[in-house]
């Protein structure tokens, strides 16, 4: 045969496959009707063994791998239509207007880049300052504020670790986000100059924002402190000429520094993202953008199954990390892996519900961060 010819022969087959894909998920979507009459769960380990088994065995040496690859992504297609079509749809409950003059609980000190994200997404309300953003997520958790402002994400310097751990660790929910321009500048007393600056104190992230700046100047020790704003304020009140600080040029301003040099970041670009922590699940309008945390078995092709609920369900991931499980559930599952997802969507829509639930119902770990505007 010519190529023509071959290629001919495939459509045919492939016409056929289709057929008989779109027979397969009819029959797969009365058995789901009947497991839900019945009362059976959708999810038989013991039927999906026996397929795969069977494929297995008759197939040659070479393809047993890819045959039984195929026929596990078919079955978990059908297992998600099987599932839209029998999950009962579970409205989620939450809150769907922002409270008015909210209190709000930042980390640091006025100046903080915290209190900028806060005065982006809040118009009014009562700020409040705590020493660390552990503190910042207890008083969330514990009703003693509405919300909490808490940052995640830096784009040159990545995900603040600590703090993406604290959501794992903490009965909140994300309603909001924002972004916010992290323009660092070298900052000092009046009539310090740059050569008098021998010790520069700034939050750790924001040092690493600055590494460009700081790995050109080898003689300045650095000290990493516990928020920007702080150090500014530290930095005013010291009667040393050898202090700077990283913070924004406000920052700088309102605790009565000059800007010695402007913009020291490494890239101009830099901005930190910032999430809005609440006690109970609250989703506005704008909300399109869904996160959870969830755990899968190391085995083969675990990832894959996972990212295929997404894919049939048509949903797009705009981020996907790999994560430390909680140690409690460590213990319990050693071997599984936890993630932490963000994709579109809204839990308006009956075929998110029905997602989460089914995450919820089948995973070892799962945990729902909320619904906000990504």
């Amino acid at each position: 045969m010519n190529l023509g010819e071959i290629r001919q022969n495939i459509d045919k087959i492939d016409e056929q496959i289709l057929d008989l894909f779109l027979e397969r998920m009819q029959l797969a979507t009365d058995v789901a009707r009947y497991k839900a009459e019945n009362n059976m769960v959708v999810f038989q380990s013991d039927r999906e063994k026996f397929i795969i088994d069977n494929v297995k065995e008759n197939s040659p040496e070479e393809l047993r791998k890819s045959a039984a690859f195929l026929f596990m992504n078919i079955m978990d297609i059908s297992k998600v239509s099987q599932i839209n079509a029998i999950t009962p749809d579970e409205a989620i409950p939450h809150i769907s207007e922002m409270k008015k003059r909210p209190s709000v609980a930042v980390q640091g000190i006025e100046g903080a880049y915290g209190h900028t994200a806060a005065k982006q997404l809040f118009q009014s309300g009562n700020i409040s300052y705590y020493a660390s953003f552990r503190e910042v997520f207890e008083a969330v958790e514990n009703g003693d504020v509405d919300y909490g402002i808490i940052p995640v994400e830096n784009s040159t310097a990545g995900e603040v670790a600590a703090n993406m751990a604290l959501l794992e660790q903490h009965g909140v929910y994300i309603c909001r986000t924002t972004r916010v321009e992290c323009a660092h500048v070298l900052a000092a007393k009046h009539g310090v100059s740059e050569s008098d600056i021998k010790i520069l104190f700034g939050h750790e992230q924001a040092i690493r924002q600055c590494e460009g700046y700081i790995s050109n100047h080898s003689g300045l020790t650095v000290i990493p402190y516990h928020n920007n704003a702080s150090a500014a304020k530290m930095v005013a009140e010291n009667p040393s000429d050898s202090l700077g600080c990283i913070c924004s040029a406000e920052c700088a301003e309102m605790h009565g520094l000059s800007v010695v040099r402007p913009q020291i970041a490494t890239d101009p670009d830099n901005s930190t993202r910032f999430i809005c922590i609440s006690k109970e699940v609250e989703v506005f309008d704008s909300a399109d953008t869904v996160a959870v945390s969830l755990s899968i078995p190391n085995i083969s092709g675990a990832l894959y199954r996972l990212l295929t609920k997404f894919a049939v369900n048509g949903l797009s991931m705009s981020k996907i990390q790999s994560k430390p499980l909680p140690i409690e559930v460590k213990k319990k599952f050693p071997d599984d892996y936890m993630f932490y997802i963000e994709f579109n969507g809204s839990i308006n829509e009956p075929k998110i519900r029905k997602l989460l639930k089914n995450l919820h119902d089948e995973l070892n770990y799962f945990k729902f961060h909320g619904n906000f505007n990504g």
